[in-house]
């Protein structure tokens, strides 16, 4: 299945930005990805995996992976605006981002409200401890970063391009720790109970965008003094 170009790659026309990505890509879960993974588990016992669910699965996996390629090609032109969320997030959304997009906590606190078996409860404490290692020391790099700006800024010799640099560093290990804690749980989870995480996952990820939930939400926000 075609999936839209990341911002800055291919030829100049086929070009778009994030913001286009975006949208594109939440169409594409929402139809076909999430309809072909419910049908699938829907026709699949939970004792066993069939071609068809393992396929929907894989290509659910893959099209969130694809996200987080994009959000690197995005980073190498504007990391910046990676890192303090593009305007291709909806308010609801923001609540839950770190350094550009979901947490990589909230990706094992999901898989924990589904019932999983003590195994799989056993491989998403593994993942947390990995989590909770590397989430302060990209923070702790951001601030180093930060620092050193600041430090420059008061002499009168900020370096904006070092500072760039470390930024888009920063934007690119928080996407490789979101890939690899997702593919590390789906691989624990295996079969049916892994679709039923990334059936979960996309559910997830859509609702910030749903706009009876986002009506919702704006009418539980405070009225702006005038």
């Amino acid at each position: 299945m075609p999936r839209p170009p990341p911002p800055g790659r291919g030829a100049p026309a086929a070009r778009r930005p994030m913001r286009d990505f975006f949208a594109a890509w939440l169409a594409t879960l929402r139809s076909p990805l999430l309809p072909l993974l419910r049908r699938a588990l829907s026709f699949s016992s939970s004792g066993s995996l069939d071609d068809p669910l393992s396929s929907a699965a894989a290509a659910v996996e893959a099209h969130f992976q694809a996200h987080w390629s994009a959000l690197d090609a995005a980073a190498r032109q504007d990391p910046a605006r990676v890192v303090a969320a593009g305007d291709w997030r909806s308010p609801l959304e923001l609540p839950f981002l770190w350094l550009g997009d979901v947490h990589p906590s909230l990706l094992t606190s999901l898989l924990r409200t589904l019932s999983p078996s003590p195994r799989l409860l056993a491989a998403a404490d593994r993942v947390d401890r990995r989590i909770r290692a590397a989430v302060p020391a990209v923070s702790d790099r951001l601030r180093r970063a930060q620092e050193a700006f600041v430090a420059g800024e008061v002499a009168g010799a900020a370096d904006v391009e070092a500072f760039l640099k470390e930024l888009k560093a920063v934007a690119l290990e928080a996407n490789r720790l979101r890939r690899g804690v997702l593919s590390e749980l789906v691989a624990a989870a295996g079969g049916y109970q892994a679709a039923l995480y990334l059936e979960a996952l996309s559910r997830f990820v859509l609702s910030m965008h749903d706009p009876e939930v986002l009506r919702r939400f704006d009418q539980c926000r405070p009225t702006p003094v005038s």
